[in-house]
């Protein structure tokens, strides 16, 4: 049996091997497992060394596992000793991937756009500043007046499952003719799945520099000089709220499992910014229809944001205008699970008939 972590930007704890399987140290606090294990025994016992905080994170979820490196599953953990958890895995075709957050990476990606490129009137951009790269899907044909969404998932690059989300919602997109002929009367959506340059799980900061700085990318945005990613997204959001035309502007994160709900949220102030009574009760209706059949949906509405330059906070002080955040959860999910937020979350964007609101000059 060998245990390979040199692919993909993963991360591999310490590991040692038993007599049924392979142990991880997952401690201190969360500590991020992305190995591909080699002829590994048909029947494999996974155990995973954590703590408190850990335990109920991995206890919610399970123990994602692979055989393809595409489809992903959780197998359920048992806790076994005061700081071990155990997993039994049935492996196969001699090699078996195991993670404790679902990887979205440079594949998938890859994967999306070659499935996708043409289809259903989706298009894919790429955009560059700097030294960074990334391609956005669009869906829509520009015609200088139209409301744009924007929906950004993998700003952290271990918070994988809201790239699963945003995969989806492309191929919702491209494969939903009557949705996205609906959709594209009157707007255009665009999606980033993998802001961060990172992929799949990794065990670095949302965004490391140049000179090897590690940042919290993802509370970037108001800063006097983002990253490249958040850079171009910001400016590009800029000149839409400049133009009036700010529609849905969602970034897609994942607390895991640290939460049973998956949870979307704006904020009424910031800055000298502070939302009336009559753009809070839209934000409050739009939140509802937004998240309308969506599992385990629920919203909230805090005054302000917990931590300063992250997306909302930004927008909202400097230019005024409403936006969203959600964070996917992990517990008792899977795949499908986020695939069906993703067509939840593509189909419900048509219920909003009004986004005139985000902008403080629609209001």
């Amino acid at each position: 049996m060998q245990i390979l972590h040199d692919f993909d930007a993963a991360a591999c704890p310490p590991s040692t091997m038993t007599d049924a399987g392979v142990c991880f140290d997952l401690r201190p606090r969360q500590q991020i497992l992305n190995v591909l294990v080699r002829d590994p025994r048909p029947t494999l016992e996974v155990d995973l060394l954590v703590d408190e905080k850990g335990e109920g994170f991995l206890l919610r979820q399970g123990l994602v596992v692979s055989g393809d490196g595409i489809e992903f599953r959780a197998v359920p953990l048992t806790k076994v000793g005061q700081e071990t958890l155990r997993a039994t895995v049935q492996t196969h075709d001699g090699e078996v991937r195991l993670a404790s957050r679902y990887p979205y990476g440079r594949d998938h990606l890859d994967k999306l756009i070659c499935e996708t490129a043409g289809i259903g009137g989706v298009t894919w951009r790429f955009l560059r500043q700097g030294h960074r790269g990334f391609p956005m899907a669009q869906l829509g044909e520009d015609d200088g007046s139209k409301t744009i969404h924007y929906f950004f998932a993998g700003e952290d690059a271990w918070e994988t499952a809201g790239c699963w989300v945003a995969d989806e919602m492309v191929r919702e997109l491209a494969s939903n003719a009557p949705l996205a002929t609906a959709l594209t009367a009157d707007s255009l959506v665009r999606i980033v799945p993998l802001v961060s340059p990172y992929s799949a799980t990794t065990s670095t900061p949302s965004y490391r520099t140049l000179a090897g700085a590690g940042i919290y990318g993802a509370a970037t945005w108001g800063d006097a000089e983002p990253p490249p990613e958040y850079a171009a997204l910001r400016q590009l959001v800029a000149t839409t709220i400049g133009e009036s035309r700010l529609g849905c502007m969602l970034t897609i994160h994942s607390w895991q499992a640290q939460s049973e709900k998956t949870g979307l949220e704006t904020i009424q102030r910031a800055g000298d910014s502070v939302l009336c009574e009559a753009r809070q009760a839209w934000a409050r209706e739009a939140m509802d229809q937004l998240i309308d059949g969506v599992p385990h949906g629920a919203t909230a509405f805090p005054e302000r944001i917990w931590h300063p330059g992250l997306a909302r906070d930004h927008l909202l002080a400097a230019h005024d205008a409403i936006t969203f955040r959600v964070e996917i959860t992990t517990a008792g999910a899977g795949l499908e699970m986020f695939r069906e937020t993703g067509r939840r979350f593509a189909g419900n964007l048509a219920k909003v008939a009004d986004w005139r609101p985000v902008c403080a000059t629609g209001a």
